[in-house]
């Protein structure tokens, strides 16, 4: 299940990008003045391509470790009703769809925006959904992190994963994850794993909405983004 053909690749024009830029710097520092080659200009190239090299391995194979290596602690239940927010194309909903037995089941919410994800779109995610035999467990909503379409209370366990640091402003943020926390029911989990620089601001937000965060940590190389500046991180909160 840890197939990128399958779900995609994450933020699609950035890997091109550190790419070209690696081309770009090493053609200026090389090839147009073979005669004095600019060193620095060179060995930028090189970092370029390593980090742009640590992207993609990011996307096409340290996430789904990171996921395999998360769920067996979450202790999902057969029965549960889980939300994955900001699904996209399935990877981490189909595998909590995977723990679940007939009478549970797990939602993917997403606005199925294919900047963020590569062929981003509910009918794909559907597909894979269908291939995996999990049509039974699993339903597909069209909604936005900001204003979900659920009841008070309604579940056990809640994820969302590289989904949050695309809602752009502090206040949408606070609002997508109080959202979240209103939907979850009393004593289930909430669990966020992201990248950039919002992890100190996702606990301040949960402890203010009297969650009990249990877990806040980096996650290693599997899920840098470029490098350890550009990291993943969990943090995990239960419901008070």
């Amino acid at each position: 299940m840890s197939n990128w053909k399958t779900f995609g690749i994450d933020a699609p024009l950035v890997p091109t990008l550190y790419l070209l830029a690696a081309v770009l710097l090493f053609v200026q520092g090389y090839v147009l003045r073979p005669a004095a080659p600019i060193v620095l200009e060179v060995i930028a190239a090189v970092i370029v391509f390593v980090e742009g090299g640590l992207f993609l391995h990011t996307t096409v194979r340290g996430k789904y470790r990171l996921f395999d290596q998360l769920i067996p602690r979450l202790g999902v239940k057969a029965t549960d009703q889980i939300l994955d927010l900001g699904c996209g194309r399935g990877a981490l909903l189909t595998r909590l769809a995977g723990q679940l037995e007939k009478s549970g089941q797990a939602v993917g919410l997403d606005l199925w925006h294919s900047r963020d994800q590569s062929h981003n779109a509910a009918a794909v995610t559907q597909r894979n959904v269908t291939a995996l035999g999990l049509t039974d467990r699993v339903k597909l909503v069209t909604g936005d992190m900001v204003a979900l379409p659920f009841s008070d209370d309604q579940f056990d366990v809640i994820t969302t994963s590289f989904a949050l640091h695309n809602i752009h402003g502090i206040q949408q943020r606070q609002r997508a994850l109080q959202e979240a926390v209103r939907v979850l029911k009393p004593g289930g989990q909430l669990v966020i794993i992201d990248t950039g620089h919002h992890a100190a601001e996702y606990r301040q937000i949960l402890n203010a909405a009297h969650m009990d965060v249990r877990e806040a940590h980096s996650l290693g190389i599997n899920g840098w983004w470029s490098g350890p500046w550009m990291n993943s991180y969990l943090v995990r909160g239960v419901k008070v």
